[in-house]
This record gives C-alpha cells, sequence and structure tokens, in this order.
C-alpha cells in the first residue's frame, strides 16, 4: 500500500508539472502571437500614417492646381473646391490593390479594414481629381495662348483717341493728291501708350523713312501689326510681347501731321483693312 501511495504521488506530481508546463508554453505562444500582432498592427498604422501623409501633399497640389485654373479661367472658385465623394464607404466597398498600396494591405487585420478602405477611396479620388485638374490646366493655357495670338480692339485706349483716317484711298494730306492708305490712323494725344493687339514677337523697332519710329510685331500664322508715328519706343527687336503690353508713345515722327498711331494689319505680307480686327471682340 505504501509502494501504491509512493508511486500514485509520484505520477500525480509529474502529471501536474506537466500541465504546468504545458500553460507555460501555451502562455508563450500566446504572448509571441500577441507581440507579433502588435508589431504588424504597428506596421500597418505606420504606412497608413504615411499614406495619409502623401494624401495631403496630392491635396495641397490639387488645390495649387485648382488656384491657378481660377485664375485663368474666371470661373467660380466653388467650381473647383475639392470634397469627399458623397458615396459612404463601407466595408463591402471593395479595395483596388495597386502598386502603392499593396505594401501596406499585404497585413490584413479586420479592425483596419475600414480605414483601409477609406485611405484606398481617397487615393485613387485625389489620383483622378489631378488627372483631371491637370487636363483642365492644359485646355485653359491653350485657350488663353489662342486668346493672346487673337488680333483684336485698338492699340491705343478707347478713351481720348478716334479713327481720324480710315484704310484705302484718300486725299494725301501734303500733296492733296489721291493716294492709297494701307492703315488706319487713330489720334490721341502725345505721350497716349500704343499697345500690341496680340502676342508675339518684335522684329522692327527703330526709325523708317515716313513711318517715323515704328514698331512691327510677327503674331505667326502669316501675320503681322504695325504701329507707326511714335515718338518713343519700349521694346527692341526680339522681345516677346503679350497682348496688350506697351510697345511704344505715341507722338507724331515721320510724315505726320499731328500725334496718332499709324497702325497696320499684314497677312502674308500684304497690307489688309484693320478695321475688321479693330472691331472684332476678343476670343
Amino acid at each position: 500500500m505504501t509502494s501504491a501511495w509512493l508511486l500514485q504521488s509520484h505520477y500525480h506530481q509529474q502529471f501536474i508539472q506537466y500541465k504546468i508546463n504545458t500553460l507555460h508554453e501555451k502562455n508563450e505562444i500566446k504572448q509571441q502571437y500577441l507581440e507579433s500582432i502588435t508589431s504588424q498592427t504597428n506596421q500597418q498604422l505606420q504606412m497608413l500614417a504615411q499614406k495619409v501623409s502623401e494624401l495631403q501633399a496630392q491635396s495641397n497640389r490639387l488645390n495649387s492646381l485648382g488656384e491657378r485654373i481660377i485664375d485663368k479661367s474666371n470661373l467660380p472658385k466653388a467650381e473647383f473646391e475639392l470634397e469627399n465623394t458623397e458615396e459612404q464607404v463601407t466595408e463591402e466597398t471593395p479595395v483596388t490593390e495597386t502598386e502603392d498600396t499593396s505594401a501596406y494591405l499585404a497585413i490584413d487585420h479586420p479592425e483596419l479594414s475600414p480605414l483601409v478602405n477609406q485611405v484606398s477611396m481617397l487615393e485613387q479620388q485625389y489620383k483622378n481629381n489631378e488627372n483631371l485638374f491637370q487636363q483642365l490646366e492644359i485646355t485653359f493655357n491653350n485657350l488663353h495662348l489662342i486668346d493672346e495670338l487673337f488680333i483684336s480692339g485698338r492699340p491705343v485706349p478707347y478713351k481720348g483717341s478716334w479713327i481720324s483716317s480710315s484704310f484705302g484711298t484718300r486725299t494725301d494730306p501734303f500733296t492733296g493728291r489721291l493716294r492709297r492708305h494701307k492703315g488706319v490712323d487713330i489720334a490721341g494725344y502725345t505721350g497716349m501708350p500704343i499697345m500690341a493687339t496680340a502676342a508675339g514677337v518684335v522684329t522692327i523697332s527703330e526709325a523708317r523713312s515716313g513711318y517715323g519710329y515704328l514698331v512691327e510685331i510677327n503674331h505667326g500664322s502669316g501675320f503681322m501689326t504695325r504701329y507707326a508715328h511714335a515718338s518713343d519706343i519700349v521694346v527692341s527687336v526680339g522681345d516677346v510681347v503679350e497682348k496688350g503690353q506697351q510697345v511704344a508713345v505715341m507722338g507724331t515722327t515721320g510724315r505726320s501731321t499731328g500725334p496718332h498711331v499709324h497702325y497696320e494689319v499684314l497677312k502674308n505680307g500684304q497690307q489688309i483693312d484693320p478695321n475688321y480686327y479693330i472691331q472684332r471682340i476678343s476670343s
């Protein structure tokens, strides 16, 4: 009986020790698993935080693009305000794993799934908006360029100026004989600014016989404009001028009877009636 009791006691202690060891092993496995989950979760949170920072940078770029488009288009600012999509993101919303998002989507935690979905949707939305804004900016740049090259309006301010001689045959003020007038004379006062009627490159900036101080601008597509009888010139040959930029000062140099600008429009080297271009509205 004593031997049996000792044997039973020995195995009972071994069994208890076995259960204790097993419990320790399970606790260690749980601890390792928890540490692994915590590490993975922290990594994913760091990646999400980095992605949110990148999205903020994208948002700033989009705002800058929007401001440039507003300046060029004169459209209401509200038309380009960035807003989140009205469609609510749910857990069932599919997430497209792109090259940028696959890294932090590789770890799957149900608790973070809604946040991952929202970040992915925002990323795609910002990319779509950025592409749209870039296309809009290119379009407005092209429209602005077309408008700049569109010859229109008077080369001097309307207030204080008037057309004193039209294009075509007229009586020469010096000889009294009929003579072809190859431009339009717009009278004003000495010192009135003379402005380019379209963007282009200055090809002449000097005194010419009969013209006095003359500025000629090449606008491309075979079109040029000339501004004559100036008292002073403020541009040089090779300068790129914008539409409405001052190129000279009104005077009465050359073959002139008073302060005015002799304005010519040339197409393929031939003077044409500038009156059409003076009257037409900017594009």
